[in-house]
């Protein structure tokens, strides 16, 4: 139990005291996803400066939030949080995202802005009316997709269940990576997750455009406690695809309640006409296969490859609401 029936409904809590319950309501969301278990979320906290609120929700839910400078609520965890959401069971859902936005309104709260909110869960279609009725101005929009695809028994399965066009496309680029060349894909082990890490940075800096802004130095000590974290729970992925014995890629992700999620990448671009990119979640999809995983989630954001690799669209909401 997280509250008493005496409790408020809403209460700020240390979230040290919330971790077994936490990890359990995780566990049985409808999706489970490594983004709402409070061991992402204390490392993501680690690496934002706003002020961060624990609810526990009427013994049935947590809501971890976050305050603006402004005073603006939202969701914890950051940009790099891929879904973001309270902490609930499916069925008790609608009672613990209407229970926090009462807590908005008894806070006098003058705006919320959730990002990044799975439009499947319910959660803002249980917060808005309340809101509403409140006298708040609400606005939803879908913010961005995250594509992601269920996995059948074998990879021979997997290929034959695309589309046509994708198929043929997906065994003509791993023939031709495959010709000529020694090929190989591994995840890695613990003894080599520092070296790994470090060609996975290696690799971003050596590519071209955003992809290279994109590993600043916070964002590398954000990657390195992430993988430290992750590792100490088993739930990290570290996909090393070799060619001619260079790691020419590799993909960062996460092993979380049956699902691999692909959470970034990173490859030699000297090597991208041999589509060492595709190549290498191909071969992800595969391991995942094989060590019994029933999803593979491409995270956020619409890029062709994840569509040509079988993933079907599941929306995210930005959920808006403030005072006139």
């Amino acid at each position: 139990m997280i509250l008493t029936t005496s409790d408020p409904v809403c209460i700020a809590r240390d979230p040290a005291s919330l971790e077994p319950e936490w990890s359990e309501l995780a566990r049985r969301r409808a999706y489970p996803t490594v983004f709402l278990t409070p061991d992402w979320i204390r490392l993501a906290r680690r690496h934002d400066r706003r002020q961060q609120i624990t609810l526990g929700i009427a013994d049935r839910g947590i809501a971890a939030l976050a305050r603006d400078a402004d005073g603006t609520i939202s969701f914890a965890g950051g940009e790099f949080t891929d879904y973001q959401d309270i902490v609930a069971a499916p069925q008790d859902v609608p009672t613990v995202a209407g229970a926090l936005a009462e807590w908005i309104t008894a806070e006098r709260t003058a705006r919320i802005r959730l990002d990044f909110v799975p439009e499947e869960t319910g959660t803002v279609g249980a917060m808005s009316p309340v809101l509403t009725a409140a006298g708040y101005e609400v606005r939803v929009e879908r913010l961005v997709t995250a594509p992601r695809m269920e996995l059948p028994g074998s990879f021979d399965a997997y290929v034959q269940g695309l589309g046509k066009k994708e198929r043929h496309e997906l065994r003509r680029k791993l023939r031709r990576l495959e010709t000529g060349r020694r090929v190989a894909f591994r995840f890695g082990e613990e003894g080599e997750r520092a070296a790994v890490t470090d060609r996975f940075v290696a690799l971003h800096r050596r590519s071209r455009g955003e992809k290279a802004e994109f590993m600043t130095p916070d964002t590398e000590r954000f990657f390195r406690d992430v993988a430290d974290t992750l590792a100490a729970r088993g739930w990290l992925r570290l996909g090393v695809l070799s060619v001619d014995g260079e790691d020419a890629a590799v993909l960062f992700g996460f092993a979380y309640e049956g699902t691999l999620a692909l959470y970034n990448a990173a490859y030699d671009p000297n090597l991208a006409p041999l589509s060492v990119g595709i190549a290498c979640a191909a071969y992800a999809i595969r391991s995942a296969i094989a060590e019994g995983l029933r999803t593979y989630d491409f995270l956020r954001g619409d890029e062709p490859y994840k569509y040509d690799l079988g993933g079907a669209d599941h929306w995210l909401l930005r959920f808006e609401a403030s005072r006139p």
